[in-house]
């Protein structure tokens, strides 16, 4: 063999090849003082000590509400002297003079008022002999304009007469009482305030110059609705005030939640059992990836109403089918829901029913060489069968992958090309839509309710780049090795693969075979260290051994050449002459980052999967010198390889492609060798004085032989097997060939490429 190398200590040995593995107020409420009772009421701030309280204005005599039945909306502020009495009454002072307040009907004028003292709802009115706790004699009452604004920072009401209630309904008002109209509600009293009749009705009548004033069931009912009205509209607006349930609302809502596959949202807005499940069923059995509903009209009859829709189903691997339904609604309790059965989802279901599909697929695509003959017969070579694949009656496992647009038995793609392009080479099935008992969609066959048709389409062929006459001088040069072989040839101009020849049928070797791909590998160390300050008038020493890291390397037999020309140590293989210059001039980044313009540590896109590449990151010294040799943990294919001589050849390297109908996406684009010119008589110097000399080329070749040891060493003196490399190029076209545990390079795997470029 042409060179040899030893593990680094505590690295990886190289393994055999093996298979694929948001209220404010306007005012400023009073605080309360020290003996307030905030619950009940609010004491007078400003009664002078020893005296009377000051008067207050009549307030309504009925029993407030419990607290927690209070509206709890937003409320008009209180007025105050320099605002006026909020609403709509016109501003400036009163058109009369103001007669003296008076006592409510039924209360007497008793000049020895209590004070104000707290009220319950849970006790009965005070006695008719007692006015009623806070109501100041007549004489006393002033000008409610008297009353001064309240101090800043007080949470208490601003008028004297409001209840100390947080949240309590403010006085009754014409204008609210209007505005209460207004919104729908009725008014709690036919009259105003000063009319002739006042509230109590005539027989209550109190003095003539007393106020207006109203029963208090009455008064109850105006505050009351005032307060739901203005709470409502101040507060957040009620739905069902402004936008009471309609069937319209719950339609569109069932048809939104449909639209978005939300079954649970569905199931809110119906009636009945079973909703989710049987929209779920029919998703599944028709492999339903997208619903687009439209609402149509609705007709309403008393408690029920009709809703007609049109539903488009976008089907896995069919299209789109199209049918129209209707949606029963029912009222009940104030509130519109749809009606839900299984005739909702599609008016020919039943109960128990439900609905499934079946597949009848056309003519399946075709794989085709470049030049438009058919690669998938059974009369194809072995190797071109590898890559075609096999098409096969579909498994249970299988349409877990392939979906609801397979049934078992159907034929797909079991492996190779007709896998990869199972979409494309089946095409989509004509489907039938077919009502069916709930529990077996598998027998939608034997179903004679068809509701709904989708035509399908036939399958494409593709195209790959494969030559048929290269193909076949690639599997004659094969052949003539017993050990597995395997051999790829590519396009430098194009990336296209044009021949993939294996002489063992086990495994795709040529795609998914990891080998250490040795000397082969030198062609991207030299282009690194001509990055890195060699030229090609650097002189090397190829010694015998050569020390890096404390690991010794030698050349395959022991030789040693002594001082050489970069071309010279290139073409002989020395291993310790560069392992030397990598030593001196590289780094693992500087040489991991040329090995990845050669397309390493990345997938290759070319139409099927293959092994990627990989080139660790060196992690010391030996291994960095290790992997320059193409030994260690650095793992390639023939595939990969092959792009490699193309490289250099073309001047870019070039992503292999094999399939060029449908073009693949996401393709790389090419990749400059900034050193190719200085490369390419370096590899032509290998065929004609270096160790490919004897392999047999005719006509102007390019090469680079290897021969990469595999296996773990007992001790330093045992020889481990290796595997043979010729990567080379011919005009535009590029090759490679290992052969599993050849041997030498040169005299095993050369002999192979030959015999193929010697055919072209």
């Amino acid at each position: 063999m042409d060179d040899r190398s030893t593990p680094e200590p505590g690295g990886e040995s190289p393994a055999p090849p093996s298979g694929p593995e948001g209220t404010g107020e306007d005012h400023t409420p009073r605080a309360p003082g020290p003996e307030t009772d905030t619950g009940t009421q609010r004491p007078v701030a400003d009664a002078p000590t020893g005296g009377e309280a000051p008067p207050e204005a009549p307030s309504p005599t009925h029993d407030p509400a419990p607290r927690g039945e209070q509206p709890t909306g937003a409320f008009p502020a209180p007025f105050s002297a320099a605002q006026g009495p909020r609403g709509d009454a016109p501003d400036g002072p009163p058109t009369g003079p103001a007669a003296p307040p008076t006592p409510p009907s039924g209360f007497p004028q008793s000049p020895e008022a209590p004070r104000h003292q707290p009220r319950s709802t849970d006790h009965p009115a005070p006695p008719a002999s007692t006015p009623p706790a806070g109501f100041p004699r007549a004489s006393e009452t002033p000008h409610d304009d008297q009353w001064p604004e309240p101090p800043q920072g007080s949470d208490q009401p601003s008028g004297p007469h409001d209840p100390v209630r947080p949240s309590t309904p403010p006085p009754f008002s014409p204008q609210l009482h209007e505005a209460g109209a207004d919104a729908g509600v009725p008014p709690a009293h036919p009259t105003a305030p000063g009319s002739a009749n006042p509230p109590g009705g005539p027989e209550h009548q109190g003095p003539a110059d007393a106020p207006d004033r109203r029963p208090r069931k009455g008064l109850f009912l105006g505050i009351g609705a005032t307060v739901v009205v203005l709470a409502l509209v101040g507060g957040g607006i009620s739905w069902f005030l402004l936008r009471p349930p309609s069937p319209e609302s719950t339609a569109e809502a069932y048809v939104a939640a449909w639209n978005s596959t939300d079954y649970a949202d569905m199931s809110q807005a119906a009636t009945g059992d079973g909703l989710v499940d049987a929209y779920k069923r029919v998703e599944k059995n028709l492999g339903v990836d997208k619903a687009a509903v439209e609402l149509g009209d609705i007709t309403t009859d008393g408690d029920t109403a009709t809703a007609s829709y049109t539903a488009t189903l976008s089907l896995k691997n069919a299209g789109d089918w199209s049918y129209e339904g209707t949606l029963p609604l029912t009222r009940a309790g104030g509130e519109w829901k749809v009606d839900f059965s299984p005739a909702v989802i599609h008016p020919d279901l039943g109960d128990g029913q439900t609905l499934a599909r079946v597949n009848e697929r056309g003519e399946r695509g075709h794989i085709l060489a470049s030049d438009g003959s058919r690669l998938d017969t059974e009369d194809a070579p072995g190797s071109v069968k590898m890559l075609v694949g096999t098409v096969g009656p579909a498994t249970k496992d299988d349409l877990k992958d392939l979906g609801p647009a397979y049934a078992v038995d159907d034929p797909v793609g079991k492996s190779g090309l007709q896998k990869s392009f199972e979409d494309r080479l089946a095409g989509t099935a004509s489907t039938s839509i077919r009502v069916v008992a709930e529990g077996e969609a598998d027998q939608a066959a034997g179903s004679d309710t068809v509701v709904g048709t989708v035509d399908g389409t036939a399958g494409q062929d593709i195209t790959t780049s494969l030559d048929p006459a290269l193909q076949d001088a690639a599997a004659k040069a094969v052949v003539t090795e017993r050990k597995p072989t395997s051999l790829v040839a590519v396009r430098p101009s194009t990336g296209e693969v044009l021949a993939v020849a294996m002489n063992a049928g086990d495994f795709n070797r040529a795609f998914d075979g990891q080998y250490e791909p040795g000397s082969s590998f030198k062609i991207i160390t030299y282009e690194a260290l001509l990055e890195n300050g060699v030229s090609t008038d650097t002189t090397l020493n190829c010694t015998k051994t050569a020390d890096v890291g404390g690991w010794s390397f030698k050349n395959a037999g022991d030789a040693a050449y002594g001082k050489q020309s970069l071309t010279e140590a290139f073409a002989t293989s020395c291993n310790t002459a560069l392992v030397t210059e990598v030593d001196k001039r590289l780094t693992a980044d500087s040489l991991t980052a040329t090995a990845e313009v050669f397309g390493m540590n990345a997938d290759l896109n070319i139409g099927m999967p293959t092994r990627t590449p990989s080139f660790p990151a060196p992690k010391n010294t030996t291994a960095l010198a290790a992997q320059s040799i193409g030994q260690g943990r650095v793992i390639s294919t023939p595939l990969h390889m092959a792009t490699v001589p193309a490289a250099i050849q073309n001047g870019s390297w070039r992503s292999p492609v094999l399939v060029t109908d449908p073009q693949l996406p996401d393709q790389p684009a090419p990749r400059p060798i900034p050193n190719a010119e200085q490369l390419r008589p370096m590899m032509r110097a290998v065929v004609t004085d270096g160790t490919a000399k004897k392999a047999g080329f005719e006509g102007e070749v390019y090469g680079k032989t290897g021969s990469a040891e595999f296996g773990t060493a007992e001790d330093e003196d045992d020889e481990l097997e290796s595997h043979a490399w010729m990567v080379g190029y011919k005009g535009d076209l590029a090759f490679a060939v290992v052969v599993e545990g050849g041997g030498g390079g040169g005299s095993v795997a050369g002999p192979v490429a030959a015999t193929f470029a010697n055919a072209v």
